[in-house]
């Protein structure tokens, strides 16, 4: 009897364990992307040889790492476990985030970024499949929004947190990560790797050909003002992002274990999605980051004032999703609807926003932006993957959050190339009508949505994914 109440209560103590190291990483992970951007001033200026497109890569090295990595991730967790990756994701992330914070130049900074990237897509699919496998599905709707909302929070504190360690010594942006990793691996020292799965490793070729696809296409973008459109150097480095995507491409649809399934675009909705999460996101780093930008270097606000100020972007974005989740409306309509509040958004900020505004132009801009973000990619992700089979859920989400940061890396090359991190309000102005228009790109997209399949449908598509395999 008494070895039987141990045991009773051995199981939900492992449960919580495993309940704070996988939030704790959620957090770790969507932090660094918020916390980074309210640096960036301060950072460009322990470094006055870097150019602003070296410093964008500061932020496109995570992006491109994490965009490769974070579909075929969840394969290698098949392969190797699910907490064993998990922990080389914390690992690999600590890591990164030390080697960042005592970077003695820009190269060690942009290597260190990268290895980042590469923990958080360990990071990512593995902690909410932890968290899954040890609960009930009657559970798992409850673990999900627990999960997401440490997420949420990390989004909405990570601008103040920013400003806050950036007023002390950026390199602390980076540095208080590796407690908060090493946390969560201690979280974990109870648990038992998940069996080993007769799973073949990606196609980690493939994984290398969308880095360089997507690093060579950010690098195309980024330096197209310095070198010139009839430079050679951007013509074949547009070539080498070209051949890398074809290459990318002929080994997914020939390779055994490929890095991405491509049959997910054979579904009409989940393509058109993909497309409108991309353009979508190329509008929301032009504001996330050149609103950052705007606040310190036009306006010259501190770091903590201007990630007080910023606040409020992120804010708006977690209360709107978590209102867009309880809606009954169609996807088609929620992706268009946050299209539209952050196209309005991005037209506000192009017509009112001047040295001498005033900050309620940056306010509102940021509550529509942010209200449209959160609305948006509720209606983008539920609209993904309402055509797929349940099989291919994992596998949809993911590609579609890689999307999403392909989306973002070009938007930060964007805005490099427009604004060259500018100190005045015209630097900015180009900036604000391409955010505009990406935004008007998911409105397009989202009314392409088609509507949700029929159960035949997705029953068609169901055998014809399994006669794929």
């Amino acid at each position: 009897m008494n070895s039987f109440s141990q045991a009773s209560v051995r199981l939900p103590t492992r449960r919580n364990w495993l309940l704070a190291a996988t939030l704790t990483a959620s957090v770790l992970a969507s932090l660094d992307l918020f916390v980074v951007n309210l640096a960036f001033t301060s950072i460009s200026a322990s470094y006055p040889e870097a150019t602003p497109q070296a410093m964008s890569w500061i932020l496109n090295a995570y992006g491109i790492a994490f965009a490769a990595l974070l579909v075929p991730s969840g394969r290698l967790a098949d392969r190797f476990g699910r907490l064993r990756l998990f922990r080389w994701g914390l690992g690999m992330f600590a890591t990164g985030s030390l080697a960042a914070a005592i970077s003695p130049d820009i190269t060690v900074l942009i290597g260190a970024r990268g290895l980042q990237g590469v923990g958080a897509a360990l990071i990512v699919p593995t902690s909410l499949a932890l968290l899954l496998g040890q609960y009930d599905r009657a559970q798992h709707t409850r673990m999900i929004s627990m999960w997401s909302a440490s997420g949420s929070v990390a989004a909405a504190g990570g601008p103040v947190l920013g400003g806050l360690l950036s007023e002390y010594d950026w390199r602390w942006i980076f540095l208080i990560n590796v407690p908060i990793a090493v946390l969560a691996l201690a979280f974990t020292s109870s648990m038992k790797n998940t069996p080993e799965r007769d799973v073949k490793t990606p196609d980690l070729v493939g994984v290398g050909l969308l880095a360089m696809a997507i690093g060579s296409l950010v690098a195309a973008l980024s330096y197209v003002s310095e070198w010139g459109l009839t430079s050679p150097m951007l013509w074949g480095v547009a070539l080498a992002s070209l051949l890398a995507t074809l290459g990318f491409i002929r080994r997914c649809l020939r390779h055994k274990t490929p890095a991405v399934d491509l049959q997910v675009f054979a579904v009409p909705s989940f393509s058109v999605a993909a497309m409108g999460m991309v353009g979508f996101y190329v509008g929301f780093a032009i504001m996330l980051l050149g609103g950052s930008l705007y606040l310190t270097l036009v306006w010259a606000w501190s770091p903590l004032m201007a990630g007080l100020g910023f606040s409020v972007g992120p804010g708006t974005a977690v209360v709107s999703a978590l209102l867009a989740g309880r809606t009954r409306l169609p996807p088609r309509w929620l992706a268009g609807m946050g299209s539209v509040f952050f196209t309005l958004g991005g037209v506000l900020w192009f017509l009112f926003l001047t040295e001498n505004a005033g900050y309620l132009p940056m306010l509102f801009g940021l509550m529509l932006t942010g209200a449209g973000a959160g609305i948006a990619q509720t209606g983008f992700l539920a609209g993904g993957v309402s055509g797929l089979p349940a099989s291919s859920y994992a596998t949809g989400t993911g590609v579609l959050n890689t999307s999403r940061q392909i989306g973002s890396a070009l938007g930060v090359a964007g805005l490099i190339a427009l604004t060259g991190a500018g100190t005045s309000s015209s630097n900015y102005h180009l900036a604000w009508l391409v955010m505009s228009i990406a935004g008007f790109v998911g409105l397009l997209a989202a009314f392409l949505i088609p509507a949700p399949p029929r159960r035949a449908e997705i029953a068609e598509v169901q055998t014809m994914a399994g006669s794929a395999e």
